[in-house]
């Protein structure tokens, strides 16, 4: 199965081991590892999307609904649960918390796709987010003149 980067799909994580904050709720994902990197094994990394709104924080970013491309044959029916499937709204990635998902749990036909615009936004975040010590600029100290 090809999963690219930028697409988005729902994921069923309910039955994760689960600790603390982590999301533990079916969500949609956002993919974004390189798609060169997805063809290689059963593992894709993703970030969850909310639709709370105010779910803020420095690693966050708001993703309007202009931002994504639904997909056409994304069912709009029930799941056979009878619970109501949801469709793409505009959303927060949660990129603080990004995990790595076995394919198996994500649900097909995916739900749609960032535009490129979006998907440079959440790499953006994710650079901010590991960015390491050695990449950050030290910080400017006034020093004393020696006179």
């Amino acid at each position: 199965m090809l999963i690219l980067q930028g697409e988005i799909y729902w994921v069923r994580a309910k039955d994760l081991d689960i600790q603390g904050s982590e999301q533990k709720k079916n969500r949609p994902y956002v993919i974004v590892s390189r798609s060169s990197i997805n063809v290689l094994g059963r593992n894709v990394v993703g970030v969850p999307l909310t639709s709370v709104l105010t779910a803020g924080g420095g690693y966050r970013v708001q993703i309007p609904l202009p931002l994504m491309v639904p997909n056409p044959v994304w069912p709009t029916t029930t799941w056979p649960n009878g619970s109501v499937r949801r469709q793409l709204e505009t959303s927060i990635a949660l990129v603080d918390h990004i995990r790595v998902l076995d394919i198996n749990r994500l649900t097909i036909p995916k739900m749609g796709d960032l535009s490129s615009t979006a998907v440079a936004g959440l790499e953006l975040a994710l650079q901010r987010l590991f960015e390491s010590p050695q990449n950050r600029p030290l910080p400017v100290t006034p020093t004393k003149t020696v006179q």
